[in-house]
């Protein structure tokens, strides 16, 4: 389970533009025995939670 949060943690802070320099070595290590689809699967799954955020928003503005 340590290994998801990480990964949230990387895509996280990489949606939000923010991350340390030894956080994003760690990444590019895991990436290269793991793979990237992790790292894939939960960046589209936020995104689409974010958009979804960002549609809600948008019609309770309006509403």
């Amino acid at each position: 389970m340590k290994g998801l949060g990480q990964v949230f943690k990387a895509v996280t802070s990489a949606m939000i533009g923010v991350g340390k320099k030894e956080d994003l070595i760690k990444d590019f290590e895991r990436t290269e025995k793991q793979g990237p689809w992790p790292y894939i699967i939960v960046g589209l799954i936020m995104t689409v939670v974010f958009i979804m955020l960002v549609i809600a928003v948008v019609k309770f503005a309006l509403s």
